[in-house]
């Protein structure tokens, strides 16, 4: 129950500082990256064409599925948006839609942990171990952006305090 308060309220801080950074457009723009960076990872693994099908089928069944599921994410994702945008000092309606983001976000993380462990079943070992070092790199590289990202605002933050 902490962490996942914690996390909610690490959501809201997300929320309250990121602003223009999760209009449409962004959102679009963001899935459409990572969009592009799974099709660079699946052709990174080389997967014979035997894997391209079946893995292209998982992905098939596995968008169908989570559709609904996306859909009620974006929802309640809205819902944040409004309460901060309109009443962001109203704790009662900020707890109800970030309870309601983190309920949409739980079933979403079910569904896709689910498309995961099927391509799992497809990958060879080495494949799967290939995908982990590529997955590492992009770890990596986004913790350092995000950390670029806190250090800009530390300063922006020192140089506007006085």
């Amino acid at each position: 129950m902490k962490l996942r308060l914690t996390a909610v309220a690490a959501l809201c801080m997300m929320l309250a500082l990121s602003g223009a950074a999760l209009a449409k457009g962004a959102e679009d723009a963001a899935q459409a990256g990572h969009n592009r960076g799974l099709v660079r990872m699946l052709e990174s693994l080389d997967l014979t064409p035997v894997q391209k099908h079946e893995v292209a089928r998982i992905l098939k069944n596995g968008r169908e599925q989570t559709k609904p599921l996306r859909e009620a994410m974006k929802t309640a994702f809205a819902k944040l948006r409004e309460v901060m945008d309109k009443t962001p000092g109203d704790e009662a309606a900020v707890r109800g839609a970030a309870k309601a983001m983190a309920d949409a976000g739980v079933e979403l993380a079910v569904a896709r942990g689910k498309v995961k462990a099927a391509v799992d079943a497809v990958l060879t070992p080495e494949q799967r171990a290939k995908r982990e070092a590529l997955k590492a790199e992009f770890k990596e590289k986004f913790k350092e952006r995000k950390e670029q990202r806190v250090h800009e605002l530390d300063a922006w933050i020192e140089q506007n305090q006085s």
